[in-house]
């Protein structure tokens, strides 16, 4: 099988989906194309690549190969490049991305979202979920630019990411509080004396069902002292967040203000942590890669068979 390595394209971003180390036993038995300077960002020079075996190309023949693995979703201009019948693997977030969905079908590409990948205990295989809190809590404690030991966070959500911020608040001798359910309809009353007022609250989202109301509205904000940090975890799409202000952000603009409250919601926090993310990423996609070009899809992990939403004939898999 000939596998294509693609280099993230969007701004800041310096990840890259798998290290040298990982692809050493895929390099051995399979092609594999590396996109020029896909892992500069990390450190990782393309002789590193070439050291075990695989090729450095362009990024038309990368995305020409029979299976193209990155981290982020690709452009419109990338899907073009694949062939009917190749693999995708990537973070797709497809529930709030319904061009990438379209363009996948019309090009007739096998997509396999990294992000539902899932064991038989029903856990995500290829996640960084928990340090996606503790990047986004640091980054919340930066923006307040002052003592981390005199502060009150607020964590609105008990899940995997929110522990994450709590083990990073509870690290810098922060004062914590955690939120649940009930709390949240009476938010104006959790507010006041609040400097990082964290969103752990994922939301289910479907763009065919009516929004939700937020939890924090936007006169809630004056309950809060300027210079405060509100710091949304999951990034919800705007319009759907439990914070009516919030919408996501970008690694060129992490944050916003709104009534002089910091607002901070990136789309991919573990961005902010390139090389450790990039090493955690790689040893849990390159057992898959490896599956995959072995066995191929037929054969692969049945967590695989259970990821992939599109047939080579663009229809949906049940």
């Amino acid at each position: 099988m000939k596998i294509g390595i693609a280099a993230e394209n969007r701004p800041l971003e310096k990840r890259v989906i798998l290290q040298p180390e990982d692809l050493r036993s895929i390099a051995k038995n399979h092609q594999v194309l590396v996109e020029k300077g896909a892992g500069l960002g990390v450190g990782i020079l393309d002789a590193e690549y070439e050291a075990i075996g695989c090729k450095i190309k362009a990024k038309e023949q990368v995305y020409a190969a029979d299976l193209v693995v990155r981290i982020k979703e690709p452009t419109a201009s990338e899907i073009k490049l694949m062939r009917p019948n190749s693999i995708l693997m990537s973070m797709m977030h497809l529930r709030c991305e319904p061009i990438l969905e379209k363009n996948l079908i019309k090009q007739k590409v096998i997509a396999i979202p990294l992000d539902i990948l899932k064991n038989p205990m029903g856990k995500r295989i290829v996640e960084a979920v928990m340090d996606s809190g503790r990047i986004g809590m640091d980054y919340a404690f930066q923006l307040w630019g002052k003592d981390p030991g005199k502060a009150v966070v607020k964590v609105m959500g008990y899940g995997n990411i929110s522990r994450g911020a709590i083990q990073e608040a509870a690290r810098k001798l922060a004062h914590i509080e955690v939120l649940n359910r009930k709390h949240f309809v009476e938010m104006a009353k959790h507010l006041p004396g609040t400097d990082i007022l964290v969103d752990a609250v994922n939301r289910p989202f479907r763009r065919v069902v009516k929004k939700e109301p937020p939890f924090v509205t936007r006169k809630m904000l004056k309950l809060l002292k300027p210079g405060s940090v509100i710091v949304d975890l999951v990034s919800n799409p705007e319009g759907h967040a439990p914070v009516e202000t919030m919408r996501p952000t970008s690694l060129q603009k992490p944050y916003f203000m709104v009534d002089g409250i910091y607002h901070t919601s990136l789309w991919g926090w573990p961005a902010m942590d390139p090389e450790y993310v990039s090493k955690r990423y790689s040893m849990q996609v390159a057992p898959l890669v490896k599956a995959i070009a072995a066995r191929g899809l037929a054969k692969a992990p049945l967590s695989v068979r259970n990821a992939i939403i599109w047939t080579n004939e663009g229809q949906k898999v049940v």
